[in-house]
């Protein structure tokens, strides 16, 4: 007897019409409970519709490890369907770079699975001004990315600062980007430049300001060329943005929210437009994809899209979750803590991979879109799984079901285990 193959994201009438065409091998189904449950059916994920999704679980359950399967998969997709779509990864702990090579410590294991190792052309982008210590520390990259000054706003320097435009730096800082506002494009010692002579602030306040700008120079990022999202976004591509290097830095994450909140702009307004010419082509009769429909996966989540406070990302994530749908854009937020991502990035997910969980606050987050076609509390669904990792629940919000399941392992190395003393071949 064929076995019934399962496809997560889709309604009732999508897998009717398409099957699993459009969708991804994203491991099996769990039948039973605990140590006695058997892999069975294949789960297939749906990538040809635009969803939200949020992949969590405590630490070292899988979570890095199932996004990795995830751009495996958009490398062996059909020409015809990954031509229109393309992948950036926020890479926060340096570990997805090990998409480019090949799994072979776990080679049994994927033969009992019908895969065998496989290395990826993922294109990897680093900080520019950190190039040289990547080198020197043999990290395989591809490109350089840096990010034009001139556009983040007022409020994404107060944001990264942590500056409240009401007192006096925050007056001298939107006194001074207002007056390089008519300007194309300008760099940090533009800003510098501006601020020194400036005449209405006391000295101390313009110190104080001049030695926040003198710091961002030194966070590697800012050149008057900056990033193409046109070439990262590019048909068929997956780009790794590695950001980890900012955790040396006091004010790690704070760069990495500029840069997330600012992509995540440009992003939605690039697939703005994309989603207009898509529309006239049409009705024109012919179709030319420039921006492909884009999938955005964010490691550690919960810093860029946080349920107290903000980030410079806060905003323009908030637009992708809400309005990213439209035109064409998937958002998946990792993290081990979904208790402390904004309520907006559960709420509005349709699609939630959740590994092990034992923490309160982040089954309680769960709980909070408890749906009317779950039988059991979450916790049991969660306390019902092997423990062994890459076991997780899957809510699919579209066809309104719960499936226990098993990512599948990796055909590319994993960077991101934790280290032991053991050299036997780990189980996944």
């Amino acid at each position: 007897m064929p076995l019934q193959e399962i496809v997560v994201g889709r309604d009732e009438d999508d897998r009717r019409k398409y099957g699993k065409k459009g969708s991804i091998y994203f491991g099996k189904h769990l039948v039973g409970e605990g140590e006695e449950a058997n892999l069975t059916n294949p789960v297939h994920l749906d990538v040809a519709r635009p969803h939200v999704s949020l992949v969590c679980g405590k630490r070292g359950q899988g979570k890095s490890y199932t996004g990795a399967v995830v751009a495996e998969e958009f490398f062996l997709l059909p020409e015809e369907i990954r031509q229109n779509l393309s992948m950036l990864m926020i890479d926060t702990m340096g570990i997805w770079w090990s998409l480019k090579n090949p799994n072979e410590k776990q080679i049994s294991l994927l033969k009992n699975w019908g895969l065998e190792p496989k290395s990826f052309d993922a294109s990897v982008y680093v900080p520019e001004g950190f190039e040289e210590d990547y080198r020197k520390e043999n990290i395989p990259f591809d490109e350089t990315f840096s990010i034009r000054a001139s556009e983040l706003s007022t409020q994404d320097w107060s944001l990264a600062f942590d500056i409240s435009l009401t007192e006096p730096l925050g007056v001298l800082l939107e006194r001074v980007m207002r007056k390089l506002v008519n300007k194309e494009n300008y760099g940090i010692d533009d800003i510098i430049d501006t601020i020194l002579d400036d005449n209405r602030a006391s000295e101390d306040v313009k110190q104080a300001l001049e030695n926040r700008f003198l710091s961002a120079k030194e966070w590697g990022i800012f050149s008057k060329e900056g990033l193409s999202i046109e070439d990262i976004l590019s048909p068929g591509k997956v780009s790794v943005l590695d950001v980890s290097y900012f955790g040396h830095l006091s004010s790690g994450w704070s760069v990495r929210g500029l840069l997330v909140g600012l992509l995540s702009r440009r992003i939605y307004r690039k697939r703005v437009e994309a989603r207009r010419q898509e529309e006239m082509s049409t009705i024109k009769g012919r179709k030319k994809i420039d921006v492909p429909m884009t999938w955005v996966a964010i490691d550690e989540a919960h810093q860029f899209l946080p349920a107290e406070g903000k980030t410079p990302a806060s905003g323009p994530l908030t637009t992708l979750v809400k309005e990213g749908r439209q035109p064409g854009i998937s958002v998946m937020f990792i993290t081990q803590r979904p208790g402390a991502i904004h309520p907006d990035a559960i709420s509005q997910s349709d699609l939630i991979v959740s590994h092990r969980l034992t923490a309160r606050p982040d089954l309680e987050a769960l709980r909070n879109i408890m749906q009317t076609y779950m039988t059991f509390d979450i916790q049991e669904y969660i306390n019902n799984l092997p423990r062994k990792k890459g076991s997780a629940i899957v809510l699919d919000d579209n066809s309104e079901r719960i499936y226990a399941m098993k990512v599948r392992p990796r055909m590319s190395w994993h960077a991101g285990g934790t280290p032991d003393a053991f050299e036997d071949e780990e189980d996944f």
